[in-house]
């Protein structure tokens, strides 16, 4: 009997001795998926920080990373859903990276942009007023013009922002 007890004893101790290690390697675990997260935005907002795009409208308007990606994502996002099939598949050729420049707008609002409206509130989430809109659509415009855009993409973009073109 006592040969039972002491064999007893000696599985819980050693199963409790295992449970601080289990727990380690979960820490470890954890750490190593968190590290992943953090290298994987590092690398989205390095992405963003080196399109062109972005750098244009950082340096042309003043605005840091996060607001011209933002900002010109959710412009982009916006036409690509008001245009026609054929121009937004120009679109995402005119810029590469798009999926990045989206990837900036905040909360889940990229998926509800279809007026100038949502969009305004997105540049109000990042800081900027509604003005900066009309500040923003011209670069682009200027942007996708030099990269070779079709001029009816050039239009149908300037009319859906209310801009000229």
């Amino acid at each position: 009997m006592l040969r039972k007890v002491n064999m007893i004893a000696l599985c819980t101790l050693l199963g409790a001795a295992s449970i601080p290690a289990q727990a380690t390697d979960l820490d470890s675990l954890l750490g190593s998926a968190e590290k992943q997260a953090s290298n994987l935005l590092e690398g989205v907002s390095s992405e963003t920080a080196s399109n062109p795009l972005t750098e244009l409208l950082s340096t042309d308007l003043g605005v840091d990373d996060k607001q011209a990606a933002g900002g010109a994502g959710a412009l982009l996002a916006m036409a690509y859903e008001t245009l026609g099939e054929s121009q937004s598949s120009e679109l995402l050729k005119m810029v590469p990276g798009m999926d990045s420049l989206t990837s900036m707008i905040p909360g889940d609002l990229g998926s509800n942009l279809s007026n100038m409206e949502s969009v305004d509130k997105v540049f109000n989430m990042l800081g900027m007023d509604s003005g900066m809109v009309q500040k923003f659509a011209p670069v682009i415009l200027k942007h996708l013009t030099g990269a070779g855009a079709s001029e009816s993409l050039i239009s149908d973009l300037a009319s859906a922002w209310g801009t000229p073109a």
